[in-house]
């Protein structure tokens, strides 16, 4: 069964869709429903579902405002906006935030339920592949590595050679590979150059024994993590600063959480922990402050609210305003008043 958040400022269509849902044998759970979108963000700071279901239009927080917060902090939840405004420019900024399906008011029930039929293949075919696909076992292989963690670095990488899910590959081909991935990515995403010398893999493709095969791959493995163990500079160190200087870089941009974790090779959920293990402040959190930082000091510049508010990653002025009356406990406005 997967958790559904439903989002509508009109009290019976919460209730109607929330009822239909849960008794329509799609396989969804209704878990929460909220009035604002304000009010759906504050429960996903702290919770996880697998859909949102919400109106584009509401009082403070609009649909497409939801659907950036969970763009940029949340990519993995699927998002379907209702509507009873048809306009064209909202598609098209749905489809900006990854909305999956975008469906107008009154809704049709029986098209909402082929939707949720649909949208659940597509999440468990989606959890299907996050668990078992080689590129999510290598980020993690990749992130045992980074954080010169020896033992659980072994068993990520035997993980990867039992399934060895290439199965076109000879096994011995199938781990030359992996080598080349992580050491391309440590060098790429990091600048971080391991020795050749040191860890010679070249001789994988042509060995047939797999016991061989398992052993010299843990060697050279062993070999990796011993490289980056004697760095002078802590390789989780290097990845937030890259983090880091990601965000510092692109907060002007309509950047996310997906967006960072690609820049080291990390997948969104890992990244999200490791940024908040290190930093002791969530990702979501510091690309907040940032944006707000840089809004005050586009204020004191005396720039227009349009321009700030695109300046600092939102499309929306009303969504910016309302952010920064959240963080700030003050309009924009106010805030140069009291400057």
């Amino acid at each position: 069964m997967y958790n559904v958040i439903v989002v509508d400022d009109e009290m019976i269509i919460r209730e109607s869709i929330s009822s239909f849902i849960n008794n329509s044998n799609t396989g969804f759970n209704v878990i929460e429903a909220f009035r604002d979108g304000s009010d759906a963000i504050k429960y996903l700071e702290e919770n996880d579902v697998d859909l949102v279901i919400s109106d584009i239009r509401m009082i403070n927080v609009s649909g497409l405002d939801l659907a950036q917060y969970i763009y940029e902090n949340k990519p993995w939840i699927n998002v379907i906006l209702l509507s009873g405004y048809a306009e064209f420019e909202y598609a098209k900024t749905a489809i900006k935030y990854n909305v999956k399906e975008y469906i107008t008011k009154p809704t049709n029930f029986d098209d909402l339920k082929n939707i949720l039929i649909s949208m659940r293949a597509l999440i468990t075919a989606n959890k299907k592949n996050n668990i078992n696909s080689f590129l999510d076992n290598i980020m993690q292989l990749h992130a045992s590595i980074i954080s010169v963690n020896s033992a659980e670095a072994q068993a990520q990488l035997r993980i990867l050679l039992d399934s060895n899910t290439r199965r076109n590959e000879q096994l011995g081909q199938y781990a030359f590979n992996i080598f080349e991935i992580i050491i391309d990515k440590l060098y790429a995403n990091l600048n971080i150059r391991i020795s050749s010398d040191i860890t010679d893999y070249s001789s994988l493709p042509e060995m047939s024994d797999h016991d061989e095969i398992y052993a010299l791959s843990t060697h050279i493995l062993d070999s990796i993590v011993s490289q980056l163990a004697i760095k002078d500079k802590k390789t989780d160190n290097i990845v937030i600063d890259k983090l880091i200087q990601f965000v510092n870089d692109n907060f002007s941009r309509n950047i996310s959480l997906q967006d960072a974790a690609e820049k080291v090779f990390f997948n969104p959920a890992y990244c999200s922990r490791f940024f908040k293990e290190q930093t002791g402040e969530n990702f979501s959190d510091y690309l907040l402050r940032v944006r707000m930082e840089n809004a005050v000091r586009l204020l004191h510049e005396n720039k227009k609210i349009t321009d700030i508010s695109k300046a600092c990653g939102y499309q929306s002025s009303g969504y910016f305003t309302r952010v920064f009356k959240d963080y700030y406990h003050c309009t924009p406005r106010e805030y140069m008043r009291k400057a």
